[in-house]
């Protein structure tokens, strides 16, 4: 697949959720292969407005130019970002720096990116992740350089590409040993690459404590002291995120308080271009929405209560 050079910025809200959002987000349109640190950068062409975060990102992608375009404006306007006035403050932007073996040159779109060897804000972030634009970023006077600032913590990453044919017969494998081992759940990590398998079944249920007579008169199901009904809380199961990605809701989509008749799919989360269904493992009645539609969650992250 050709490889895109993505750069990344935001100056508003939470500038540095903003990208690494987005960052999350390009994995739904490619393969983000390398990833920089975040750095600040003081505002370019108008300068009354916050501070920058930046990044840059190799990615991936089977998209040509335009379409890749058109992707990320479509990121963009999913992650907030509204119009505005040139080199204003915003949300989110990302941009296209270079699309790797193509040159275009048209009124939406110019590859490479018109000013790229101007901007240390893009060409930092860059170099560090492609060698290749060391001397450019080397070229910009010290000062430039000096002004865009890495933000601490923030590191940059790089992934090998994924051989999806050699990873679909590992998890057709891995199904297979759990079946045969009668595992409900197996999970094999390697790098960065997980591939987790489970087989259908209910979960486990919250215990209950068993509750005395006397308590029970007392606050229970008889009836509290003042003489009203204290109803006994259901047990609920938490279903949390088992991928980094993007949570997007099943139509029709659940609110607190909607009913399941039956197992189903509530939600499924996109992580790296894969669609990771969230389900609800039987009937129940949704008590709670930890997150909305879009949004970016991690690792073991509550998204929906299920009272079972």
């Amino acid at each position: 697949m050709p490889l895109a050079r993505i750069g990344l910025g935001s100056n508003l809200g939470n500038a540095a959720r903003n990208v690494e959002r987005a960052l999350l987000a390009l994995g739904t349109i490619g393969t983000v292969t390398a990833r920089s640190a975040l750095y600040r950068s003081k505002p370019w062409g108008v300068r009354n407005q916050p501070d920058f975060v930046n990044a840059a990102a190799l990615l991936d992608t089977q998209l040509e130019p335009h379409a890749l375009l058109r992707a990320l404006k479509a990121i963009e306007r999913e992650l907030g970002r509204r119009p505005g006035y040139r080199w204003g403050p915003r949300m989110i932007d990302l941009d296209i720096l270079v699309y790797e073996g193509v040159e275009v040159t048209g009124p939406e779109l110019e590859i490479p990116h018109p000013r790229l060897r101007e901007r240390a804000f893009v060409l930092v972030p860059l170099a560090e992740i492609d060698p290749s634009f060391l001397a450019a970023r080397d070229a910009l006077g010290a000062r430039d350089r000096l002004a865009v600032q890495r933000i601490p913590g923030a590191a940059a990453r790089s992934r090998s590409i994924v051989n999806w044919d050699e990873t679909l017969e590992r998890a057709r494998a891995a199904a297979e040993f759990c079946a045969s081992a009668g595992l409900v759940r197996f999970r094999i990590e390697e790098d960065e690459l997980g591939i987790e398998v489970r087989r259908p079944g209910r979960p486990a249920r919250a215990a209950v404590p068993p509750v005395s007579e006397a308590a029970a008169h007392t606050n229970g199901a008889h009836g509290s002291s003042n003489g009203s009904t204290v109803p006994a809380e259901k047990p609920k199961t938490v279903l949390k995120a088992e991928f980094v990605g993007i949570i997007r809701f099943s139509r029709p989509s659940v609110a607190a308080g909607t009913v399941l008749a039956e197992d189903r799919e509530l939600a499924y989360v996109e992580s790296l271009g894969i669609r990771n269904p969230v389900r609800s493992a039987g009937k129940g009645r949704v008590a709670d929405v930890f997150v909305t539609d879009g949004q970016a969650v991690e690792y073991g992250q509550p998204l929906f209560s299920i009272e079972t």
